[in-house]
């Protein structure tokens, strides 16, 4: 599967306005005027973004990625070179490269730092620990921050603690599609849901559409429901592009993106995010390659005699 696109605008947000002073204490660095000027250009660049839509933002972030890169190269062992990389690491969580935003939060933890800074760059680890997927990796880095800031780590604990697995029960949900048809998870038990999480503006979205076209095809008579639950900015990005696609299964839209209702109560963090529900509501697979769901489906499919879909 191809990378996906993550926003966790309040991650990058706290990196850009609440952590950058923590630095100035490290140990044994040096300090150069000039590269904190521009640091804190490429700063107030930044904090910005988050509330702008995703199309227009992205060529910043990867800008501004570049403007950092340059930075770190020009000036290493300063201050303004783990400031970089700090807001570098939070960079490659907005665009899903959690491996590079893990070497640079490394590379922070590896250098003589202060316990703020450090408390702060494990914070964002786990954050894109959490966002690969890595939930053991992600606690044993709670553990660790919680010799330092307690209070922080509390706040992990719970967010690992509400992470949806394998097995548990679906949360439900009761809403109406965009074209006003009512859409209630609950009235879908007897039979297999799918739910797709993705958007127009998601590029690994749309190239993994077509497989989902054809899931939706394979399984559409055999009681399988896709429902796609959008989180793009413009409703007419989305009702544009299901005319066009001719999609046929249901679409959710709130135009809240990740704080929309659904995306929430599923935890989701990245796109696109696929869940198989099977017919008791429970999750019998979370991720984002067709191949599998369609594995996962035709196993419980086998499982027992198939039902009607419901209409």
């Amino acid at each position: 599967m191809k990378k996906c696109i993550v926003l966790i605008s309040v991650a990058i947000t706290a990196a850009f306005l609440l952590f950058t002073g923590y630095i100035s204490n490290a140990k044994e660095l040096q300090h150069d005027a000039n590269a904190a000027k521009r640091l804190e250009i490429i700063r107030n660049k930044l904090v910005n973004l988050p509330e702008m839509k995703f199309a227009d933002s992205k060529k910043y972030y990867e800008e501004s990625l570049k403007e950092l890169t340059t930075l770190i190269e020009k000036y290493p062992g300063t201050e303004e070179e783990l400031k970089a990389r700090l807001y570098a690491g939070n960079i490659h969580i907005f665009m899903n490269n959690f491996d590079e935003a893990i070497k640079c939060f490394d590379f922070i933890l590896n250098s003589e730092i202060n316990n703020a800074l450090k408390a702060n760059t494990l914070f964002f680890k786990i954050k894109a620990l959490i966002g690969k997927g890595d939930t053991k990796k992600a606690k044993d880095v709670v553990a660790e921050l919680r010799l330092i800031e307690p209070l922080a780590a509390e706040s992990f604990t719970n967010e690992l603690g509400n992470i949806l697995r394998i097995g548990m029960d679906a949360p439900m949900f009761n809403t109406a599609d965009i074209n006003g048809k009512p859409v209630d998870l609950a009235k879908y038990k007897g039979n297999i849901a799918v739910l797709v999480f993705w958007a127009t503006w998601c590029e690994p979205c749309l190239q993994e559409f077509p497989n989902v076209k054809k899931m939706y095809d394979k399984f559409k008579d055999r009681g399988v429901q896709v429902i796609g639950i959008s989180l793009d900015d413009d409703i007419g990005d989305l009702t544009g592009f299901v005319k066009q696609e001719e999609i046929s299964w249901p679409q959710i839209y709130d135009g809240k993106r990740w704080n929309g209702a659904i995306p929430s109560l599923y935890h989701v963090q990245n796109l696109p995010k696929l869940f198989v529900l099977d017919r008791e509501n429970k999750i019998r697979y979370i991720g984002s390659d067709t191949e599998d769901v369609s594995r996962v489906v035709t196993t419980l499919l086998s499982e027992s005699k198939e039902v009607p879909l419901f209409r």
